[in-house]
């Protein structure tokens, strides 16, 4: 789960040679949704990671599109060669030589000029085969869950933990080869595994140039996900959020300050602006907010960087978000910090973690999201959390 995940280990960069589409074998249908027509022109960006990590992308106007699935990034055009990254800002950077566009992406949220190469080339396949049926699978491996779907060599797939998700993961089944991947801005994973029988082998898991680890798997016998929203007990009742706000001003919220407010209660997102899972649930609270207007909305960040550079992060990320609650930055992108920062945590499981506080009544204490790329999960969190709110207006019994 990419919420909560924390990658230290280094590997060297590997640049990129030419690389031909068709050794992977990638196909129009692969990485479109299940249920989707793709359109062209398609494209495949390959991302110079060892071996290389490849993203279906579309050109729309002047910009590019990531498809992942589903899911549908569209970067933002600076100049005629400059893409900025949406939310997670960083950057594609490049021109188009000879047919090809060459260029390399950097991570501005990660230090050390983090950055890989790529290559854009037009999709040099396209998949004429009749469609079949959608095939859904479960597989318990080294990273938990896999929910996979496959159509013909086709695949879309997430893997959930039980404190978030991978979010929306493409790729092909060929030859009982599986490889499937991701580009959400933040993070840039490539999954790769043999199919033998009822298992995953010989399989390797890459986060960018600078992670990488074994990933294996067995094939889960159930049919269906038993979806479900954490939680975990407060150990105290005390409320007291402290923060600085993008203008440097230190901010606190106390039960006292939500009654003088006219507030019946307050939904604290524990998070960070680095973070895709946060992401999500972000966008989840963004649909609800207006909806509850006598609920104090806030956002805790905690960040890779503790100074104006992470102030003016978090001031970035409410524009993209277009969030109109706070969001105070509460200390460093650490469990453990954040924890010791909030009197009623004894642990905290990830980011996010969610907390309703009532003015009267015990507080619930949501850990971790199954985001949309989950399907049946993320409904099971919009239901809870749509309960929550209705138990802080008093349309529940507190309970």
């Amino acid at each position: 789960m990419i919420g909560c995940a924390t990658f230290c280990t280094k590997a060297a960069m590997s640049r990129l040679g030419r690389f031909c589409i068709l050794g992977l074998g990638i196909s129009l249908a692969a990485c479109a949704s299940p249920t989707q027509t793709p359109h062209s022109p398609l494209y495949v960006a390959t991302f110079a990671t060892d071996p290389p990590t490849e993203i279906l992308v579309a050109q729309q106007g002047k910009t590019w599109v990531i498809r992942n699935g589903e899911e549908r990034v569209t970067l933002i055009p600076r100049t005629a060669n400059s893409f900025e990254v949406p939310v997670f800002q960083g950057s594609w950077v490049g021109e188009w030589e000879g047919g090809v566009w060459t260029g390399v992406w950097t991570d501005s949220l990660r230090p050390n000029n983090y950055h890989i190469p790529l290559e854009i080339h037009p999709l040099a396949t396209q998949s004429t085969s009749t469609p079949r049926e959608v095939e859904t699978t479960l597989w318990d491996t080294s990273e938990g869950l896999l929910v996979l779907k496959s159509r013909g060599d086709s695949v879309w797939a997430t893997i959930t933990t039980p404190v978030g998700d991978y979010r929306f993961l493409s790729g092909t089944l060929s030859h009982n080869k599986l490889i499937f991947s991701n580009f959400d801005g933040s993070h840039l994973f490539r999954f790769e595994a043999t199919l033998r029988g009822d298992s995953l082998v010989d399989g390797s898991f890459l986060s960018g140039t600078h992670y990488r680890t074994s990933f294996e798997g067995v094939k889960n016998p159930s049919r269906k996900v038993s979806w479900h929203s954490a939680t975990q007990q407060p150990v105290s009742q005390e409320l007291r959020i402290q923060g600085v706000l993008p203008t440097g001003e230190v901010d606190v919220w106390t039960l006292e300050r939500l009654r003088s407010e006219g507030k019946t209660g307050l939904v604290l997102d524990i998070m960070g602006t680095w973070c895709p899972n946060c992401m999500d649930e972000t966008r989840l609270l963004q649909s609800l907010v207006s909806q509850e207007p006598n609920v104090q909305f806030l956002s805790l960040a905690f960040e890779r960087h503790t100074d104006s550079l992470a102030l003016r992060r978090i001031e970035s990320f409410q524009h993209h978000m277009g969030l109109s609650w706070p969001i105070l930055l509460g200390g460093r992108a650490n469990k453990g910090e954040a924890a010791a920062a909030l009197s009623f945590l004894d642990t905290l499981y990830s980011f996010p973690t969610t907390v309703f506080w009532p003015l009267e009544g015990q507080p619930v204490i949501h850990k971790g999201f199954n985001g949309p790329a989950t399907g049946e999960g993320y409904e099971v969190e919009v239901s809870f959390f749509q309960s929550q709110l209705a138990r802080l207006n008093g349309r529940l019994e507190n309970h």
